[in-house]
């Protein structure tokens, strides 16, 4: 103990003697320290956290698959995904646009998702008010609903009454059906949702643009979801041989970053960091 007192007094005197070393050995130190703590908690965030979701471990993005690649998915597969799959107690596909509001103070363009109906209630994502899109109001000529992040909503004054009220968007009246809680979707780049309604020319298996999400049924593993998505994906090629050949499926845990899985939008990824 008495060395060590003596080498601590012989250091701050050194220190006091190199006025200009000390500052920069702070700085250098504090930079150190917030790095590492940066660090830790984007990889905390990223890899060791668990998902703000109930039972987020049955949760699951489902990929196209090209040459090794994880690619977005076609509308049709989606959809065919859905249809002839039976280990999923839901399963949605979500994307990403931009729309101009009008506000009472000038108009803004936002970013907003779009969603298939029912894609909150399968994360398990809670609501301040109102609630998540109707089945039916997934369809085109019905989809023109519209669910607010809880920040857009604070920016237009925090109104309990905003249920049921009109917001114009990409000059087209939205009706709020819906105010997300505080929380998770307020660290996502976006500010509100609409619904993902296929038009007809938007359902072929040619061209890939949206995300894939699905809830396990209780039991189901991953390789089990695997296997029968191996099958689905094989009768596709042979059914679509121009569109499908060369493409399968890769399930996969949503605890593995999107962001790492695809070259996509991360208003898209589900992480929300």
């Amino acid at each position: 103990m008495p060395g060590l007192l003596q080498n601590l007094r012989y250091g701050l005197r050194l220190l006091r003697k190199a006025p200009g070393f000390t500052i920069v050995a702070v700085i250098t130190l504090a930079i150190g320290i917030g790095a590492n703590t940066a660090i830790f908690s984007v990889v905390y965030s990223a890899l060791i956290a668990p998902l703000p979701y109930p039972n987020s471990d049955r949760l699951v993005m489902v990929w196209s698959m090209v040459q090794g690649e994880r690619n977005v998915v076609a509308a049709g597969d989606y959809l065919d995904w859905k249809r002839e799959s039976t280990i999923f107690q839901d399963v949605g596909a979500f994307s990403a646009t931009t729309f101009n509001l009008a506000t009472q103070e000038r108009p803004e363009q936002i970013e907003v998702g779009e969603n298939t109906p029912g894609f909150y209630t399968m994360l398990g994502t809670s609501f301040a008010l109102g609630r998540d899109f109707l089945s039916e109001e997934g369809q085109p000529g019905k989809d023109h609903e519209i669910i607010l992040f809880n920040r857009l909503w604070k920016r237009l004054g925090s109104r309990r009454d905003i249920i049921g009220q009109q917001l114009r968007l990409n000059g087209e009246q939205y009706t709020v059906v819906g105010v997300m809680a505080p929380g998770p979707t307020d660290r996502l780049s976006g500010e509100a949702i609409v619904p993902l309604a296929f038009k007809p020319e938007q359902i072929n298996h040619d061209f890939h643009w949206v995300m894939v999400l699905g809830r396990l049924k209780p039991g189901v593993s991953i390789k089990r979801a695997q296997a029968e998505m191996d099958t689905i994906t094989a009768r596709l090629a042979k059914d679509y041989p121009e569109s499908n050949t060369g493409y399968s499926a890769s399930v996969e845990p949503l605890n593995i970053p999107a962001r790492r899985a695809a070259k996509v939008d991360p208003m898209v990824a589900l992480r929300y960091e």
